[in-house]
């Protein structure tokens, strides 16, 4: 039974079906042809690696009593493109066992090589394009094959997203003494907005929805700042981000308001949506009643989408944070280098979708009620 209703799920009814499968046998030909891409490479050299042979290892224990291993490989590698094609040469790799600077290689994959003194080769890492088209593939044949237009929608909110992003990061590092808090709030609204559009359409429900999302993270930024400029930023230490090359605490404020936005988006898309959603099958209700049912729904998802929000902020910050603890130093100095400035971010993200719940169920209940119906 399942098998049947499988294929007759799959099966093409319209002519936009069989597009939609010739387009993605199309993408899962390109992700094939990227394993033999190796000519279009001009700036590195590419080799695959025909095998691999261990030569010597030794152990290695610090001062904590971390225990690793020094490994030593001869690699033999096949030269894909540039003028030494077809070449073999023999290349060292020397790694450690638990991974943490540098990997072993396997004979098949592919890495990118780099020409040093004279005619010695170096490593300079694995090539994985074929991996990462792979992986878009499965996520676009999911989109498309499971949601259809809603994920052919998703997928140009995602691509339109991303040019924005692109454009605002080029206008940063173009534009002498811009406004960085600005700029990419300015492009998190525009993100906003064309995410709800292809989502939602251009309706009353979007509206309501984008406006208690601006709201809502508005609100949030100005706390964090007003709260931050009180305490004169006492244990948020900015020159701790990565690669900041000008003042980190626009850019920390920006991060915020851009990882904010989307969980609050989420919140005030399910709050508003579910409004309306009573507000059609009971059209007598009245607007208090209405607003009730918005701040339900609100409780019910602020303590998930907060806990979803800390558990990437986690995810993120875990690898590093264990190598700190595993030599040696405390949990305050761990914390306060690898997990604060995530932590506050976090807060401000969930002082938002706070904010988002009565602000998305008193817009839709104000906004979403049938005012030709008596109170």
């Amino acid at each position: 039974m399942f098998k049947q209703n499988l294929r007759n799920y799959l099966r093409p009814k319209s002519l936009r079906q069989i597009l939609m499968y010739v387009f993605i046998g199309i993408m899962g030909l390109g992700v094939f042809l990227t394993r033999y891409d190796a000519p279009l490479y001009q700036q590195h050299i590419v080799g695959v690696v025909e095998s691999a042979k261990q030569q010597r290892q030794q152990k290695t224990t610090d001062q904590f009593n971390n225990v690793d291993y020094s490994i030593n490989q001869i690699l033999e590698i096949k030269i894909l493109n540039g003028s030494r094609r077809g070449e073999e040469v023999k290349v060292q790799n020397n790694y450690f066992k638990s991974g943490a600077l540098n990997q072993a290689y396997r004979p098949g994959q592919q890495l990118f090589l780099n020409h040093e003194a004279g005619n010695d080769i170096s490593i300079i890492g694995q090539k994985r394009d074929t991996l990462v088209a792979l992986m878009a593939w499965i996520t676009v044949t999911l989109l498309l094959v499971l949601m259809q237009l809603p994920g052919l929608l998703t997928l140009v909110s995602v691509l339109i997203n991303i040019g924005l992003l692109y454009i605002a990061i080029k206008l940063n590092l173009n534009v002498t003494n811009i406004n960085v808090v600005l700029l990419f709030s300015g492009v998190g609204v525009l993100m906003a907005f064309v995410t709800l559009s292809l989502a939602l359409g251009w309706n009353k429900k979007m509206a309501i929805t984008l406006s208690a999302t601006l709201l809502s993270s508005i609100i949030a930024l100005i706390i964090a700042n007003v709260v931050m400029t009180l305490t004169h930023q006492r244990g948020l230490e900015f020159e701790l981000m990565d690669y900041i090359t000008q003042l980190p605490q626009p850019i920390f404020l920006a991060e915020a308001f851009l990882a904010a936005l989307g969980a609050i988006m989420d919140a005030s898309t399910d709050i508003v949506a579910t409004q309306f959603e009573v507000q059609e099958a009971h059209p007598e209700i009245s607007r208090r009643k209405l607003f009730a049912a918005g701040l339900g729904v609100g409780r019910s998802i602020m303590g998930a989408l907060t806990s979803v929000l800390f558990l990437i902020f986690i995810s993120e910050t875990f690898a590093m944070s264990l190598l700190y603890l595993r030599n040696g130093n405390t949990w305050g100095y761990t914390i306060e280098i690898n997990m604060v400035l995530g932590m506050v971010q976090t807060i401000i993200a969930g002082i938002g979708i706070v904010l988002a719940v009565p602000i998305a169920s008193g817009l839709a209940a104000w906004f979403a009620h049938n005012k030709e119906v008596a109170q």
